[in-house]
């Protein structure tokens, strides 16, 4: 995938048989927990670099027949590259259209060398690499946002924001409670669904719950030890 004008085009594409080796033996979306069905914003609470559990956070959250779905990735953690070749690993396929508004310093420079915009970033649009000059330009960030949401808005839009973990080194909590209270909002009346990951071992108990009391529902990685019982390994909160 380009970091240039575009994301490289996604629909229809599968993944090579060596890729797909990676992927769990359930497929993404079959084991999602009923109390998630209805939740338009999830806080997705789970240690960033632990592998079992991205793999369980795209076999149980992620909505099923991801090819059908239209991405928009926040990402303040992974390049778009590396964004979409976990979303194929995990999932065994590409989303029907994905735009990723990065927050990367490597990427932005890459996307302001090439850019035709006069602001030194790519237009918006399906499968398009966008960015945000600085991390704590929530105003910035959130035009970013609300302009691919006029783009994707629909049930078969999925938000990722990676991560409330990483934007909370740069601005206070009380700024991201507003950023967030906005963009809840938002995503509710697109009728769309967003997840907002969050380590939350990188947090005290209080700014999770400040945070936490934004969105429709809390599902934290029980590990897999816990899906071997009760068939989950995420715990929901419904809130």
């Amino acid at each position: 995938m380009p970091t240039g004008d575009a994301v490289e085009e996604t629909q229809g594409e599968g993944t090579p048989d060596h890729e797909l080796e990676a992927v769990a033996d359930s497929e993404p979306g079959e084991r999602r927990p009923p109390a998630l069905e209805d939740a338009a914003n999830l806080l997705v609470l789970a240690p960033t670099m632990d592998e079992s559990a991205r793999r369980a956070y795209y076999e149980e959250i992620v909505p099923d027949r991801p090819m059908g779905h239209d991405v928009l990735a926040v990402e303040y953690r992974r390049s778009p590259d590396e964004w979409l070749d976990e979303w194929r690993r995990y999932a065994g396929t590409s989303p029907r259209r994905a735009a990723v508004v990065s927050v990367d310093d490597l990427t932005r420079s890459t996307v302001a060398a090439t850019a035709s915009g006069s602001d030194g970033v790519t237009p918006v649009g399906s499968n398009a690499v966008v960015c945000v000059e600085r991390p704590d330009d929530l105003t910035g960030l959130g035009i970013r946002i609300h302009q691919c949401l006029d783009e994707f808005e629909g049930p078969r839009t999925v938000i990722t924001i990676d991560s409330l973990t990483v934007l909370l080194q740069y601005v206070e909590t009380r700024e991201a409670f507003r950023f967030l209270h906005v963009l809840t909002n938002r995503v509710a009346g697109a009728d769309a669904v967003a997840h907002y990951h969050m380590d939350p071992a990188a947090h005290d108990d209080r700014t999770i719950a400040i945070l936490g009391s934004l969105f429709d529902a809390v599902a934290e990685y029980a590990g897999e030890a816990a899906g071997d019982e009760d068939g989950t390994a995420w715990a929901v909160e419904e809130r």
